[in-house]
């Protein structure tokens, strides 16, 4: 398994409780050229649409 599938599986199973953590995390390994621009291009649209959610959900509950 290498380390773009992990990232992906984390940020499927919100392993993060915000996204500014996973993010800085793709950052870092992007950054040391542990994963590829078309892998953190595609982890960084995930966390988008995973987080997105997860923080309407946020919202929805402190209402």
């Amino acid at each position: 398994m290498n380390i773009a599938t992990l990232l992906e599986n984390l940020i499927t199973k919100k392993y993060y409780e915000n996204k500014e953590e996973i993010q800085n995390k793709l950052d870092v390994f992007y950054t040391m050229s542990k994963i590829s621009d078309e892998e953190y291009t595609t982890l960084t649209l995930k966390v988008e649409d995973v987080y997105k959610i997860v923080e309407e959900e946020t919202e929805r509950e402190e209402k």
